[in-house]
């Protein structure tokens, strides 16, 4: 794989993505419930935003260890990390990690993408010291987050037969309904519970400005490998920025969105 093309929009659209996100993150460590000198995991650390966060939850005594694996996000997270922080390019979900060594684990969006999901729970779940914990987000369905569903609708409309994912392959919306995800981790050595919140995503800057975020990951992504003219996609970004205006409110652009959040204990 390319991976310096396949990062290149996602480092474009970093820093805006953290924004968008903020209520996402607070939620997340909100579950996770850090505590001073813990030993922590971040699963799909990306470019780093999370790792920040864990490590001051843990402080100069605790440590992060945060994986990923794309090279050229780890390398901007290499950059941004405490002291307390170390970077792994690897697949979380088959790294050979020293069994027993983690307090707890958190992933941001980091959990729906691997290939063999039981293989990687059980892989997490050995890394785990006696009663640790997971605190992870996923998306609900695309119908219930207009940030998917929005684009997907704007793209269908001018771009006929995209190319859909394979809802139960590993992507974003892959545990939209978390009930097989529970199984899952049920069968992998964890005792998890879930949470469904309704929260905001606030991409910075104008309509336009989170048009052209859109173009880089969202609708990027629908379009990979798709052959689109300039000028068509010309169109579908001034439609997006059209879509964007009714989540405009006074502190700017709010989209709403619906995230789960899974809880789960080693067993």
């Amino acid at each position: 794989m390319d991976w310096d093309e396949m990062a290149r929009p996602w480092l474009e659209a970093a820093p805006d993505l953290e924004t968008s996100f903020s209520e996402v993150f607070d939620a997340l460590f909100q579950a996770a419930n850090l505590k001073s000198g813990e030993a922590v995991l971040d699963v799909g650390c990306g470019t780093g935003p999370t790792l920040v966060y864990a490590a001051k939850e843990v402080g100069p005594e605790g440590s992060v260890v945060g994986i990923d694996v794309a090279p050229p996000l780890v390398a901007v997270a290499q950059k941004r990390a405490p002291k307390n922080v170390e970077l792994i390019v690897g697949d979380a979900g088959t790294h050979g990690y020293e069994q027993g060594s983690f307090d707890a684990i958190v992933a941001n969006f980091g959990i729906m993408f691997f290939n063999d999901n039981t293989a990687a729970f059980e892989n997490l779940r050995s890394a785990m010291k006696p009663r640790g914990r997971m605190a992870a987000t996923f998306w609900a369905t695309p119908p219930e987050n207009p940030w998917f569903s929005m684009p997907r609708r704007i793209v269908d409309s001018f771009v006929d037969d995209v190319p859909r994912p394979d809802p139960s392959g590993p992507g974003p919306m892959r545990f939209g309904d978390p009930a097989s995800l529970e199984t899952i981790m049920e069968n992998s050595g964890w005792k998890p519970k879930f949470r469904t919140l309704d929260l905001m995503l606030r991409p910075p800057g104008s309509a336009e400005r989170v048009a052209d975020l859109h173009m880089k990951v969202t609708v990027g992504m629908m379009l990979k490998g798709v052959e689109v003219s300039e000028q068509k996609l010309s169109e579908i970004r001034m439609a997006v920025a059209d879509a964007c205006q009714q989540y405009q409110c006074e502190e700017g652009i709010a989209v709403p969105a619906k995230i789960h959040v899974v809880e789960a204990v080693a067993v």
